[in-house]
């Protein structure tokens, strides 16, 4: 019975283990200005290809990344025309899209919308 019992817990610490070693996922958010363009990634395994997925899906040549995440989501908000922007990454998408109306808004924003939002899996 005792093996039993030690046999049944290493299987759990294992099954366990395994939940949490779960791979870091990262995503990013590039945008151009000057254009209105955008990109973003969300499902790479490093931060590096998540921005530079981004910044090829953004089509223009003055993008830039503007937030990256890892495990979470991030949300892009334009106002007067995409000239004022503003950017948030949160492990909640709600927040993330408040978070970047408000950061919008706080730059000068006055008419501030989600352009762009996205979340790892």
């Amino acid at each position: 019975m005792l093996k039993r019992i030690i046999a049944v817990g290493a299987l759990a610490t294992l099954l366990g283990t395994a939940a949490i070693a779960r791979a870091d996922r990262y995503g990013a958010i590039a945008y151009s200005r000057r254009t209105g363009h955008y990109g973003y990634a969300d499902n790479s395994g490093s931060r590096e290809g998540a921005e530079r997925r981004a910044l090829e899906r953004c089509e223009a040549r003055d993008c830039k990344v503007e937030v990256w995440f890892r495990n979470s989501c991030a949300a892009l908000a334009t106002g007067e025309g995409g000239l004022i922007y503003g950017w948030a990454h949160d492990t909640s998408l709600r927040e993330a899209k408040e978070n970047a109306t408000e950061h919008c808004r706080t730059e000068g924003g006055h008419h501030c919308r989600v352009l762009i939002s996205a979340c790892t899996p």
